[in-house]
């Protein structure tokens, strides 16, 4: 019988539950790579990788770091590999990511296309509906009328079918944002793409858009904790009900959520991010609950490293 090959092997573990189909793509590139490295240091079968993994794999970072790719890129390239072989991303050694370093979306001179697009009346429906929902482009281009449903909590949100990652996703909306919602989708057949091809054909800094979102969830629910002292506990009985919703984990994993949501002290910006958030005049510290609630319900990352970092700074 012929062996399993250690490119193949890696791949089919790390897509595993992966749905959406360039996910797919960048998962079978990165797995290939690295098994290109394993092959060229003498790990050439499943079996030896298995004895060594730690080990190759932090040789692979440093080669990536040596060859001048920034924290993000090497990042992504370990995500695939580090899946296949069960090895949490966080035991690596690696440079942080942070806000200083994204550039995406970021360098307004750079789109000037982008800059002219989004005052365009053909533009209108699709900017005001991002302003307010926040979804990625993909998302975006891949929604239909009837994607407008109930959360678990009776929350009305936008569904996304395969996004990121290829995970389901329930975006919430903000309860001042839920009529113009309702308005646009209505306007469509249920089966009907609220987007056309032509809509969705444009250089429109929508990720920026997306953080703008972000940002405004956050000033709602800071504000509301801060006005309703109870309203806390609203907050993580919905975080807590998502959970178990959205996940299917371990004990463990699910006991470490439930400590995060208990916690009551500030989220503080620390190294590059905080530099970045003084240099802009933004606030260095923020609250944790709000950031959770912002995270999890309307950007779907459930970190608040991500968050903050891509997001509010």
């Amino acid at each position: 019988m012929r062996k399993e090959s250690l490119q193949h092997m890696l791949c089919s573990k790390a897509l595993i539950g992966i749905t959406d189909n360039h996910t797919i793509t960048v998962y079978k590139r990165d797995c290939k790579n690295f098994a290109a490295y394993c092959r060229s240091n003498a790990v050439k079968t499943p079996e030896q990788l298995e004895k060594c993994k730690m080990e190759v794999l932090q040789k692979y970072e440093s080669s990536l770091e040596n060859a001048g790719y920034k924290p993000a890129t090497i990042h992504r390239y370990l995500s695939a590999p580090c899946k296949a072989l069960n090895i949490n991303m966080k035991e690596l050694e690696k440079p942080c990511r942070t806000a200083d370093m994204i550039v995406r979306g970021r360098n307004i001179e750079a789109n000037m296309q982008g800059q002219k697009e989004i005052t365009q009346e053909r533009f209108k429906r699709l900017i005001s509906f991002q302003k307010v929902v926040g979804l990625r482009r993909a998302e975006l281009a891949k929604l239909r009328g009837r994607d407008l449903r109930t959360d678990e909590s009776g929350y009305l949100c936008v569904y996304v079918c395969n996004g990121k990652g290829g995970k389901d996703q329930m975006q919430r909306i903000l309860p001042s944002d839920v009529a113009l919602v309702k308005k646009i989708l209505a306007e469509v057949k249920p089966d009907q793409k609220v987007f056309t091809k032509n809509e969705m054909n444009n250089k429109i800094n929508l990720h920026g858009l997306r953080a703008e979102q972000a940002r405004e969830a956050y000033s709602y629910y800071a504000e509301k904790l801060e006005r309703e002292p109870n309203y806390k506990y609203v907050c993580r009985k919905e975080l807590a009900l998502r959970y178990k919703t959205m996940h299917t984990a371990y004990k463990t994993t699910n006991q470490r959520f439930l400590k995060d949501i208990m916690n009551d002290a500030p989220y503080v910006l620390r190294g590059k991010n905080r530099e970045k958030a003084v240099a802009q005049g933004k606030p260095v510290t923020y609250n944790r609950l709000a950031m959770m609630m912002v995270s999890v319900f309307h950007l779907s990352h459930w970190r608040l490293d991500v968050t903050s970092v891509n997001y509010l700074v």
